[in-house]
């Protein structure tokens, strides 16, 4: 996993491809560290494509594009949830039989009771929103 690694990819046949959100031309990869575009179409190319074609000047293959992927899973070491295997999280908590857990799944636990059902799992991290206070005139 480098910097220039792109992530989140919708595949090419992908149904259901949102058009506000911004997706490499090449890749499809819909995160990536900088945003980068083709010199000669300039549509948006994530990093990865990005520096590729400006190294070698011709497009990333497609098995490199595959490869990365597997890569992230299966290189990965570091912390894993024991209920519902992440291994991004906030705060890493412990259950009380000493498993480590991540924090929907710590606070899920402590609050109910009972393990946090796994359909509640998401892919990203959701930031608590910043909506200001209402102003009580008095």
């Amino acid at each position: 996993m480098g910097g220039a690694h792109a992530s989140t990819r919708g595949g090419a046949g992908s149904a259901n491809l949102d058009p506000n959100v911004k997706r490499c031309s090449h890749c499809k990869a819909t995160q990536t560290p900088l945003w980068r575009r083709d010199p000669t179409t300039f549509k948006p190319l994530c990093n990865a494509c990005g520096l590729y074609l400006q190294q070698r000047n011709r497009l990333r293959p497609q098995v490199l594009i595959d490869a990365d992927g597997e890569e992230e899973d299966q290189n990965y070491v570091g912390p894993e949830c024991s209920h519902c295997r992440t291994h991004h999280t906030s705060v890493w908590r412990r259950s009380k039989t000493g498993a480590q857990l991540c924090n929907a799944c710590g606070v899920y636990a402590r609050l109910r009771g009972k393990p946090r059902p796994l359909s509640l799992k998401r892919n990203k991290i959701k930031p608590r929103s910043k909506h200001p206070k209402p102003v009580i005139p008095s």
